[in-house]
């Protein structure tokens, strides 16, 4: 009877470990500050490489950088241009306008080196095929940054519809900062 009771046991933790939902989105492996309307922006791409489908998604993009002369580290929060989106089906490109409200404001690439920032990204979705809410984190480091390039267009349309190149999530093209 103990037999029984411990395998059963053993057999639910198991199945709730590796049953438990988690959203695998891919990230770019760098963030890039690029030009963006009239000004520049932080960006980077996040990617659904699953068949399933992520609803009603939203994402959050806290900057944590040194304060002035100390090692202790302030927190803000990045406004995005668009912070959520009700279906993802394939890639998006997300985007932090850095103007006079931003903390990035007039920093410069030695700056942010400096201040060792780190760009701290969470992503809330709604998965479908599970019916739960998943999550998924990452961070960009300031040496994850690429300065003066913007992400290459990788998007056809074609008779056949649209096609997302995912092979080029990384690729960039050098351009000149406002």
């Amino acid at each position: 009877l103990l037999g029984l009771l411990a395998f059963a046991l053993a057999t639910g933790l198991i199945y709730g470990r590796f049953s438990k939902p988690s959203a695998k989105i891919k990230y770019s492996n760098y963030g890039v500050i690029a030009p963006y309307q009239d000004i520049n922006a932080f960006m980077f791409r996040v990617l659904n490489p699953q068949n399933n489908q992520l609803l009603e998604v939203e994402v959050t993009v806290t900057l944590s950088m040194k304060k002035e002369d100390s090692d202790t580290r302030d927190f803000f929060f990045l406004e995005l241009e668009r912070k959520e989106i009700i279906y993802f089906p394939s890639i998006w490109t997300i985007v932090h306008p850095i103007n006079e409200e931003s903390p990035l404001y007039k920093l410069t690439e030695e700056d942010l080196h400096k201040k060792d920032v780190e760009f701290i990204i969470m992503i809330k979705a709604f998965d479908d095929s599970f019916s739960q809410i998943v999550y998924s984190r990452s961070s960009y480091k300031s040496d994850e940054l690429k300065y003066g390039e913007k992400f290459a267009y990788i998007i056809k349309r074609d008779d056949n519809g649209i096609t997302v190149d995912v092979s080029r999530i990384d690729e960039t093209e050098k351009v000149e900062l406002n």
